[in-house]
């Protein structure tokens, strides 16, 4: 716990770490708790950032959104669990999941699923694989199903002439 800085200090630090990158309310909260301030200075603090737009719930979540679906290659249940975690309002997830075009998802997911290297004995096998992987990178089942069968689909069996 740091204890020789002002509020003013304070505020500027916290100021930094939210225009370095996007921060959800509860984040902020979490490293306000590293300083030693009455809790009213703490309050202050959260409010100047909130009001001065440093901290916006909305814009983290469609940021959140966008990187972890574009870098991570998540998918939609994975993202919404993981700002559930973060202490995003569920409005403000399903406005940010409902930004994604639903067309370059499946082209995400495609993409994800091509580069991926399996070993199966047979196409129901390498299905299974591929979905399970999906599903555990967030995709829904569905959306990965319907991926997965418009896929051709090469299992390590290679025919002989």
């Amino acid at each position: 716990m740091q204890t020789d800085l002002t509020a003013d200090q304070v505020l500027d630090k916290m100021a930094k770490y939210c225009a370095y990158q996007e921060r959800c309310t509860n984040d902020v909260k979490t490293k306000l708790r590293d300083f030693d301030l009455p809790a009213n200075a703490k309050e202050e603090i959260m409010n100047y950032l909130i009001d001065n737009k440093f901290v916006d719930d909305r814009r983290f979540a469609a940021a959140y959104v966008r990187g972890k679906t574009n870098q991570n290659g998540w998918g939609v249940n994975k993202i919404r669990f993981n700002l559930i975690k973060k202490g995003i309002d569920s409005e403000i997830i399903n406005e940010a999941l409902s930004a994604l075009n639903e067309d370059d998802y499946k082209v995400r997911l495609t993409s994800i699923l091509k580069n991926k290297k399996i070993k199966a004995q047979n196409e129901f096998q390498a299905k299974q694989k591929l979905a399970a992987y999906a599903i555990q990178k967030g995709f829904e089942p569905s959306v990965t199903w319907e991926v997965i069968n418009s896929m051709k689909i090469e299992f390590g069996n290679e025919e002989k002439d």
